[in-house]
C-alpha cells in the first residue's frame, strides 16, 4: 500500500510538472549592473509564488529590439509578454498584432496609474477602428523633462526659482539671465540653454498653446494657430530675445549640460538622468523646475517617455502574461525597480514612496508628469519628427517665416502618408 502511494505521488508530481505553464518574456534594454539583477530576481519570485515557469529574454537595444519582435510576430513566434519602449506599442497596434488590455488589467492598477502616462497608453488613432481608446500598454516606469538651472547665477541675478512662470515671465528672467560677467561687452551668460536639433525642444511649446502634432484624422497638425503659435515662441527665444546660447540650432544637448556645468548658460530643459550626472558635479547648486505656463491655456506641458509592458495577440498564455505583467508594476517591484533603475515610477502609490517624494530632484520630476505627453504614436513618426525638425531648425537659422515652414513641413509630411499609404 506504502508502495502504491509511493508511486501516486510520484506521478502527480511528474504531471504537475509537465503541465506547469512555461511563457516567454522579452525584455527590451536593461543594465546588468542596475536593472537587470532586480528584474531577474522578481521573475525568479514570480515562479515561486505561482508556479508558473517565465523565460526571460533579454534583447539589448543594441541588437534592436523593436525590429527583432516584428521578426518574431511575422514568422509566427512572438513572446507572451513584451516589454518595449513606448510608444512603439501604437505602431504593432496598429497592424492588429497586439492584445487589448482592458478586462484583462484590474481596475486598481488602471486607478493607480499616472493619468499622464495611463493616456498615453490609450490608442488613440482610426486605424483600425476596433482599437481605437483600448488599453494597448501598462507602463513600466517613465521620465520627463524639467528646467535645470544654475541656482548661484539665478541668485546672482535676482531671479526667482522657476516654478509657475508664464511665458511672459519666462522670457522676462531669461533676459536678466542673459549678461555680460566680466565687464568686457561680451555676453558670456546666456539665459536659456536649448538644442533645436532635438525636435520636442520646440513641440513643448506647442503642446503648451494647444497644439498637437497629429491630429484626430491621423494627419500632421503643424498649421493650427495653436502650433504655430507655440514653435514661434521657441523661435523668438533665438532670434527677438536673444537669450539663446550661439550654435544652438545643431548642438547635441550634452553640450548643453556641459555648459550649464560651466555656468555659460543658467537654464535649460532635459531629463531627470542629466539631473543625476549634474549632481554629482554641481551639487546643491543644481536646481531642478517646470516648464513655464501658457497663460491661455494653462498648461505647462512637457515631453515624456516610458518603457512599456504589452500582450502579442499570438501569446498562447495570456492570463499567465497577465499574471507576470501585474506583478512587476505592483506597487512594491515597481518602487523597487525604479530604485535601482533610477527612472521614475508610473504609479502614484509608488511615487508616494519617501525615496522619490522626499527628493528635491525627482519630486520635481513627478510634479512635471502632472502635465506632460508623449511623442509621436505613428509608424512614420522619425520622418515626421526629422522634416519638422529640419524646416524649423531653417526657419530659426534664416531667421524666416515659421508659418510657412510649418506649412512645408505638414505637405512634405502629408506626402509621404499618402505615398506609405497612411493617407488617402
Amino acid at each position: 500500500m506504502k508502495g502504491k502511494l509511493l508511486v501516486f505521488l510520484a506521478i502527480a508530481l511528474l504531471s504537475t510538472v509537465l503541465c506547469a505553464k512555461e511563457i516567454t518574456f522579452w525584455f527590451a534594454g536593461g543594465d546588468p549592473t542596475l536593472d537587470l539583477p532586480v528584474v531577474q530576481r522578481q521573475v525568479e519570485e514570480f515562479e515561486k509564488e505561482t508556479g508558473i515557469k517565465v523565460k526571460l529574454v533579454v534583447v539589448p537595444w543594441a541588437e534592436d529590439p523593436h525590429t527583432k519582435l516584428q521578426v518574431a510576430i511575422m514568422s509566427g513566434k512572438a513572446p507572451d509578454l513584451v516589454k518595449l519602449g513606448s510608444p512603439f506599442e501604437h505602431v504593432l497596434a496598429r497592424f492588429g498584432v497586439l492584445e487589448s488590455l482592458d478586462g484583462l488589467i484590474s481596475e486598481e492598477l488602471k486607478e493607480q496609474l499616472l493619468p499622464s502616462v495611463l493616456t498615453a497608453s490609450l490608442y488613440t488613432s482610426i486605424t483600425p477602428k476596433d482599437m481605437t481608446g483600448k488599453l494597448i500598454s501598462i507602463p513600466y516606469f517613465t521620465d520627463t523633462r524639467a528646467i535645470l538651472y544654475r541656482k548661484d547665477i539665478f541668485q546672482e541675478r535676482g531671479v526667482p526659482e522657476p516654478i509657475g512662470w508664464t511665458w511672459s515671465e519666462f522670457v522676462t528672467y531669461a533676459k536678466q539671465l542673459t549678461f555680460d560677467r566680466d565687464g568686457d561687452g561680451k555676453i558670456d551668460v546666456y539665459g536659456f540653454g536649448t538644442a533645436a536639433n532635438y525636435t520636442y525642444q520646440a513641440v513643448m511649446y506647442a503642446w503648451q498653446a494647444g497644439g498637437e502634432l497629429m491630429g484626430a484624422d491621423d494627419r500632421p497638425a503643424f498649421t493650427t494657430d495653436e502650433f504655430n503659435e507655440g514653435i514661434q515662441f521657441y523661435a523668438d527665444l533665438f532670434n527677438v530675445h536673444k537669450v539663446v546660447q550661439p550654435g544652438a540650432i545643431n548642438v547635441d544637448l550634452w553640450d548643453v549640460r556641459r555648459q550649464l556645468a560651466e555656468g555659460t548658460v543658467a537654464m535649460y530643459i532635459d531629463a531627470g538622468d542629466s539631473a543625476k550626472e549634474l549632481q554629482k558635479i554641481l551639487g546643491d547648486t543644481l536646481g531642478v523646475g517646470l516648464l513655464p505656463t501658457n497663460e491661455k491655456t494653462g498648461k505647462f506641458t512637457s515631453y515624456f517617455g516610458s518603457d512599456a509592458l504589452v500582450i502579442p495577440k499570438q501569446s498562447r498564455n495570456k492570463s499567465e502574461a497577465v499574471k507576470l505583467l501585474e506583478w512587476l508594476v505592483d506597487k512594491d517591484h515597481m518602487t523597487e525597480y525604479c530604485i535601482a533603475s533610477g527612472f521614475l515610477p508610473a504609479r502614484l502609490d509608488s511615487a508616494a514612496d519617501p525615496h522619490f517624494s522626499d527628493s528635491p530632484v525627482v519630486s520635481m520630476y513627478l510634479r512635471q508628469l502632472e502635465d506632460a505627453h508623449a511623442w509621436i504614436a505613428h509608424p512614420e513618426a522619425n520622418f515626421i519628427a526629422r522634416t519638422l525638425r529640419v524646416e524649423i531648425q531653417n526657419a530659426i537659422s534664416e531667421n524666416s517665416d515659421i508659418a510657412a515652414a510649418l506649412k512645408t513641413a505638414q505637405e512634405l509630411v502629408e506626402k509621404q502618408l499618402k505615398d506609405k499609404g497612411f493617407l488617402k
